[in-house]
């Protein structure tokens, strides 16, 4: 018997579940806290089932590599965003990011370590993303000027 092909995402197994704020571990069991990370996959929203798919299995070999010390994943369909706990071990952020994109080369870092992320995966792309974000400031703070004719500011 044929499945019926569809594009609709409420016929997919992945479904919406509680916020992350409720669900992601933010301490260890003897109360010291965790470290997260976040990596942005654009479009992964319009990803096809077989195409997460393959997205889970890529980090489930990252949870293989690093065993013990990632404590927490989510794929969130609706942001377009991976994210990941782990150990509050140094450098550890960074190892599992560049596992990540080692295995999804499409994975960009988000946060505090975009750039120490980003430099040695994609020479220059943080400072293209500082000027994007530039750009996006300027052009919304020019719109928001009050406008004279010409040009000109008020007459003294």
């Amino acid at each position: 018997m044929d499945r019926p092909k569809t594009n609709s995402p409420s016929t997919s197994r992945w479904q919406p579940s509680a916020p992350l704020w409720q669900r992601a571990p933010n301490k260890q069991a003897d109360g010291a806290p965790l470290a997260d990370l976040m990596m942005l996959i654009p479009r992964l929203k319009h990803y096809t089932e077989l195409q997460i798919n393959h997205l889970q299995k890529m980090l489930e070999e990252v949870l293989i590599e690093f065993d013990e010390k990632i404590v927490f994943t989510d794929i969130n369909l609706k942001l377009n965003v991976i994210w990941v706990t782990v150990l509050p071990e140094p450098g550890l952020c960074r190892e599992v990011a560049l596992a990540i994109r080692k295995r999804i080369p499409e994975a960009v870092m988000v946060g505090n370590q975009l750039k120490s992320i980003s430099t040695e995966l994609q020479p220059g792309s943080w400072r293209s993303l500082a000027m994007l974000i530039k750009r996006v400031v300027s052009k919304q703070t020019i719109k928001s000027l009050p406008r004279t004719p010409h040009g000109r500011g008020p007459k003294a």
